[in-house]
């Protein structure tokens, strides 16, 4: 007969039932838990996979999009400084074989869209939420350039007709545009773009530049200005050493500039696409917004 008052019994007993608990529990808990850890499995191999082809896509366009960021940002320097000049402007409309300061500006500024484009192009079947925060900033970047040019909420405030591209682009034409600079092997070469520069076109974006005030009192001018601060804060972001900006240097440009009424939009703007908290983007706006 078991003497359940033995010490032994009892052991061999608590043991038992602690056994038959856990292989119940077991029983229950573990197809809730394999399909946890499936679904885990699969979200994060999901994840891993986005973001190793999203990095591949920047990765495959960076140094050419630096590159052609660099350059747009030389020749906007140099804009900033002399557009009193007035060698951006076309001569009686049709641009001469001997304007190399406008010729060669519309060409970096339609490289540099391009090449945005085409990491725009190779994110189209990939999920980009699934970046990392430094990659989906990169991203963010690249909408907010086109945005620029494109969103007409950027002269909010100032009594501008939307419906008419007077001072913008409409998104699918600017985009056409853009596309023309391809060729069949990369991008068309400066020369090429200069025996072409007459196309309908590529005469959209001559007109454009060409029409910026030499005075930098018109909408075009803010809107250039503020690009250019915002390509600055790209570069500081994501640029070699000898590609970025000083934060002093920032603010002495835009100290010695006009005063660009669009600063609040261009806030708005930023914002609107996260990139309000940016450390770098904070930096250009609170310089631009010093200028009285």
């Amino acid at each position: 007969m078991i003497e359940f008052s033995d010490p032994e019994v009892q052991s061999a007993l608590i043991a038992a039932a602690v056994t038959l608990f856990v292989l119940v529990l077991q029983a229950f808990t573990k197809p809730l838990w394999e399909r946890h850890f499936h679904r885990f499995k699969l979200e994060s191999e999901y994840k891993n996979d986005q973001r190793k082809k999203v990095r591949g896509a920047i990765s495959k366009h960076k140094v050419p999009l630096l590159n052609a960021a660099e350059y747009l940002n030389h020749r906007l320097w140099n804009f900033s400084e002399n557009a009193h000049l007035g060698w951006h402007v076309a001569n009686s409309g049709v641009v001469a074989r001997d304007q190399y300061y406008l010729q060669s500006f519309c060409y970096r500024f339609l490289l540099f869209f391009a090449i945005c484009s085409k990491v725009d192009l190779d994110l189209v079947f990939l999920d980009s939420t699934e970046s990392t925060s430094k990659d989906l900033e990169f991203l963010k970047y690249l909408r907010l350039f086109q945005q620029f040019f494109c969103d007409a909420g950027i002269f909010k405030g100032l009594n501008y007709d939307d419906s008419k591209d007077t001072d913008h682009f409409f998104g699918d034409d600017f985009r056409g545009i853009i596309s023309k600079i391809e060729g069949s092997d990369g991008f068309i070469s400066f020369s090429e773009f200069k025996a072409r520069i007459n196309e309908e076109d590529f005469q959209r974006i001559v007109g454009y530049i060409s029409g910026v005030s030499i005075d930098r009192s018109c909408k075009r001018w803010y809107v250039l200005n503020g690009f250019h601060f915002a390509l600055m804060s790209f570069l500081n972001d994501y640029g070699y050493d000898f590609q970025k900006t000083a934060q002093p240097k920032i603010s002495k440009l835009a100290k010695g500039l006009p005063k660009n009424l669009l600063i609040n939009n261009v806030e708005r703007f930023a914002g609107r696409i996260s990139l309000g908290k940016n450390k770098s983007v904070r930096e250009v706006i609170k310089a631009m917004s010093e200028v009285n």
